[in-house]
């Protein structure tokens, strides 16, 4: 990870981030979709190729998210439809066969966050060696396996049948996009994670002596709430916009900026 990405995590978890996101899983699909003989070679990668957050309008997508009615087809997928029929007409019907606008989102959600933990994970390796960090290391640990449990590829509910075609292509894109695929539809994975990120940065913001550390709580309460009255699979992508990815990106955030400035904090 570079130095310049590090000194601005915000652009980890920003809108740019979470469309890239959502554009590696379609990305990911087509190819693997390739792989299993389901989708012509030149058509996947003409969908991979247009699979590239430079050649979208980011803030034009975010405005039609957040006005489309809960059956709308996500704005990031038609605009990837669009783009894609420019070039190769027949590749566009091949455009997000297997999805569902939920698992779009939370996958994304999975991914931009599988980034910030793995630039986290290499600042813990830094604070190894420092005793007045130990604690801090300990808190990483209890958070990792429940990370590994949450940050899952979500594809299909588990009632599918066995039979379906997405029951081959999800481990597949697992593998590319670094994800292990979903095992189970629950919020509880979740619920966990931003309890343990909350705990975590508490941690870490008691170490340094930072003043806002009572702040984290109160994220991940909130968060705690939404996923408890809409779930992580919800019914209307707005309530993911206007609620979900704020908190989320908020509480994800503090834990990555905490952990990257205690060194500092150390020194002082």
């Amino acid at each position: 990870m570079s130095e310049a990405l590090r000194a601005d995590l915000t652009s980890l978890l920003d809108e740019r981030a979470l469309v890239a996101a959502m554009l590696r899983q379609e990305a990911a699909l087509a190819q693997a979709q390739a792989e299993l003989g389901h989708l012509p070679k030149g058509d996947a990668q003409s969908i991979v190729n247009t699979c590239k957050v430079d050649l979208f309008d980011v803030p034009h997508i975010m405005r039609e998210s957040l006005s489309a009615s809960s059956r709308a087809e996500p704005a990031v997928i038609k605009h990837l439809r669009e783009s894609v029929r420019l070039f190769n007409p027949a590749a566009a019907a091949a455009v997000y066969p297997l999805n569902h606008p939920a698992d779009l989102l939370c996958n994304a959600l999975a991914l931009v966050t599988h980034d910030v933990l793995t630039l986290m994970a290499a600042d813990i390796q830094a604070l190894r060696s420092v005793p007045a960090a130990a604690e801090v290391c300990l808190a990483w640990e209890r958070l990792q396996p429940v990370a590994e449990r949450a940050l899952r590829l979500r594809l299909l509910p588990a009632s599918a049948p066995t039979s379906s075609p997405v029951r081959d292509v999800q481990p597949l894109a697992a593998r590319a996009l670094g994800l292990p695929p979903a095992l189970s539809e629950g919020t509880e994975d979740w619920m966990s994670l931003g309890c343990e990120l909350g705990v975590f940065t508490l941690c870490v913001q008691r170490v340094a002596g930072q003043a806002q550390a009572m702040r984290a709580p109160l994220w991940v309460a909130q968060w705690l709430t939404e996923l408890s009255v809409h779930t992580i699979r919800p019914s209307d992508s707005g309530d993911f916009w206007r609620a979900q990815w704020p908190l989320w990106s908020t509480l994800t955030l503090a834990a990555a900026r905490s952990l990257h400035e205690l060194p500092c904090a150390l020194k002082t």
